[in-house]
């Protein structure tokens, strides 16, 4: 489409300039180092699959967000909306007989439908799965790799919002309130909705205690003091074992070094029915949204035939260059050498040995005036400018 001369993108796409594009490359090839460092390896997978493949292992607020097309053989196709269900059809169907733990990481791009204006549809990603591990140890893995990455990014300060899920059922449940009362509670946190919040309050039929804890939960974040405060709060013993295990990857996190980052906050969900233990995201100040997001998701496997406990997390590309832009990217990227001459093989010999010599080189190519030439030259700030006789 175009208007007045201007060509016109699909909404929610967008063009990395060469500054971005460079940031984001960097950054790309620092977390997959990162990355393998941890014993992760790379996996890459299709940018489209057959739907009723992937669509039994996808909660419905996803399945909603799909952009999905038919193919010449009439069969519907989905572009990837996430690299956790590929990586789970992946393990499922060609790898379930290989030694677990498996690690895998990855750096893609994935495409969601959003009706909303402004909203990106075309999302850059790096994160890694860490499958067939049900431990809290496997938990800080997860959470501890997070930090790193945050870290490695160039995020100056940043914190992990760290819940759980069975923790929060089993408040919820010791509070009083009924089965479907708990479902409109997770409903109103998730959606961030206080004020759904406090009319479910007011209409449950709750004793002084459970008044109580329902007042004081979405207010719950802090430190790990959180979970002392909790504790008598739980009777059932899941929530009971998920508190035990919250508590240890906080003591072993704060152990690495990331005490500071780190803080409870037991309302966090990330949507519902996905995860089923450990939940967290990561931000930064003056962000309003999450950089990264993770946690357990013990039950999507099965949903693709291989039953396997699994935690990982997904960073998210063009939000961190946009927080790192925020103190100034880089300018664009200046070649060491520019070289002028009527000689064009002597040219390419030249630059051929000083790129083999690990410098980078810009050949006059437009047949310009040695002086208009050499002027364009100092105008991009080109340190050296070479000029053959």
């Amino acid at each position: 489409m175009e208007n007045s001369g201007t060509v016109l993108m699909p909404g929610g796409v967008r063009d990395l300039l060469p500054a971005e594009a460079r940031c984001k490359r960097e950054l790309e090839n620092r977390l997959l180092s990162l990355f393998a460092s941890w014993g992760y390896q790379e996996v890459v997978t299709p940018t489209f699959e057959y739907y009723e493949v992937l669509a039994p292992a996808m909660e419905a607020l996803l399945r909603d967000r799909l952009y999905r097309f038919i193919d010449d053989r009439g069969q519907i196709m989905l572009l990837r909306p996430d690299m956790t269900t590929p990586i789970a059809r992946l393990v499922s169907s060609r790898l379930k007989d290989q030694q677990l733990p498996q690690r895998f990481c990855y750096v893609t791009n994935i495409f969601r439908r959003d009706d909303q204006a402004g909203q990106q549809r075309e999302y850059y990603q790096a994160g890694v799965e860490l499958l067939g591990a049900a431990s809290p140890e496997a938990d800080a893995e997860a959470l501890c790799l997070a930090a790193e990455a945050l870290r490695l990014s160039g995020i100056g300060s940043f914190r992990l919002a760290v819940g759980q899920v069975d923790v929060l059922s089993g408040i919820l449940e010791g509070s009083g309130l009924t089965g479907s009362e708990q479902d409109l509670a997770k409903e109103a946190l998730n959606r961030k909705d206080l004020v759904a919040w406090e009319q479910l309050v007011t209409m449950a039929r709750l004793n002084s205690a459970g008044q109580e804890i329902m007042a004081a939960l979405p207010y719950l974040h802090g430190g790990i003091e959180i979970l002392d405060r909790v504790a008598g709060w739980i009777e059932n013993p899941r929530a009971r074992e998920g508190l035990a295990g919250l508590r240890q990857v906080w003591q072993i996190l704060a152990g690495c070094g990331f005490r500071e980052e780190l803080f409870i906050d037991l309302t966090l969900l990330r949507g519902l029915g996905y995860y089923t233990g450990i939940v967290f995201e990561g931000y930064a100040p003056g962000v309003g949204y999450p950089l990264c997001g993770g946690g357990r998701y013990d039950d999507l496997l099965s949903k693709l035939g291989f039953s396997c406990p699994a935690t990982g997390f997904a960073l998210s590309i063009e939000r961190i260059v946009a927080a790192l832009e925020r103190n100034g990217l880089p300018e664009d990227g200046v070649p060491d050498f520019y070289l002028i001459g009527a000689d064009s093989c002597r040219l390419f010999k030249k630059a051929k040995a000083l790129r083999e010599s690990g410098y980078s080189v810009e050949i006059a190519v437009n047949s310009l005036p040695v002086a208009e030439a050499i002027a364009y030259a100092s105008r991009k700030g080109i340190p050296h400018i070479v000029v053959e006789d």
